[in-house]
């Protein structure tokens, strides 16, 4: 794809054809320089529908200050952010998927309302204000079944006012690194988030320097032990597990007192840390967590 470079893009629901023309001519006319970007936007950029495959060796959809994506169906490959704004992205009501990234949505402040979203990342998933950092705290403890505490020892960059905000959608995001990474807060108050990270290296589910809260939607985190983080406050019961070192494929299985099923889910990466949250879930009441053949109960915080 050509880069479309000006001081504000719009880009609504219209034949493929009248796009590509439209887009060659506005690339043509402002910048004939060549650009791996695909879609590229100097201020703001404003989608509402359409149909985009992109594959390119940067950024696939890039602002220097801002992305709106209210319609559309993408399918992205990108060498680097499958979406980048310098300062705000706002998604809600389009299909997203992500095959290849090095981070999937990225900005300083990221929203995401609604829509069905699928993110494959080799660093971050989401990411608020930052690219390869280590601004998690360790926390957690050896040993099947045992607590992940909210913070713990270690460094990391200082608090920014960077800011991850989820309230609605369908969200599944495979990172080799951090899952979800906030240099400052990240808040849930609804939606369909599943997140499968690695069990390896500095990388943790939820990675956050001030806060991260839950008041409402279901959560569903693997990963890895050494830099792990659950969420700092919530109005909805929180499951937060070490399980020793298990493999891809293993099944967790979460049930209450009475032996329903809350929550079943098999990730796609080896992990060690488990972290559910769901409106079902009550704080104080006991669970029992079984993953593969081993079972353990535990009190949601």
């Amino acid at each position: 794809l050509r880069s479309l470079v000006g001081s504000e893009m719009c880009i609504r629901d219209r034949p493929s054809s009248q796009l590509s023309s439209q887009s060659s001519a506005q690339a043509d006319s402002e910048d004939s320089s060549t650009s791996m970007k695909g879609l590229k936007a100097s201020a703001g950029m404003l989608i509402t529908g359409g149909s985009f495959n992109i594959d390119s060796a940067d950024d696939s959809v890039h602002s220097n200050v801002y992305i709106t994506v209210t319609g559309g169906d993408f399918q992205i490959a990108s060498g680097d952010d499958a979406f980048h704004a310098d300062e705000s992205m706002t998604i809600d009501g389009c299909t997203i998927d992500i095959s290849e990234s090095y981070e999937g949505l990225e900005a300083l402040e990221l929203e995401i309302l609604g829509g069905d979203i699928t993110i494959v990342a080799s660093d971050d998933g989401l990411n608020a204000a930052g690219g390869t950092d280590s601004s998690g705290t360790e926390g957690g403890r050896d040993g099947m079944f045992a607590d992940v505490g909210e913070a713990g020892m270690g460094g990391g960059m200082a608090s920014s006012n960077g800011s991850i905000v989820i309230s609605g959608g369908s969200l599944y995001i495979n990172a080799s690194g951090d899952g979800i990474d906030a240099n400052g807060s990240v808040t849930i108050s609804g939606g369909y988030i599943v997140v499968a990270g690695p069990n390896q290296g500095d990388t943790a589910t939820l990675d956050y320097d001030t806060s991260a809260v839950i008041t409402g939607g279901t959560f569903i985190g693997t990963g890895a032990s050494g830099m792990a983080q659950t969420f700092s406050d919530s109005e909805q019961g929180v499951i937060s597990v070490s399980v020793g070192s298990q493999s891809a494929g293993t099944n967790i299985v979460l049930t209450d007192a009475d032996g329903n099923e809350i929550v079943s889910y098999s990730p796609e990466l080896p992990f060690s840390v488990v972290i559910i949250s769901d409106p079902d879930i009550v704080s104080g009441e006991t669970y029992t967590v079984t993953v593969g053949s081993s079972s353990g109960e535990i009190e949601a915080s």
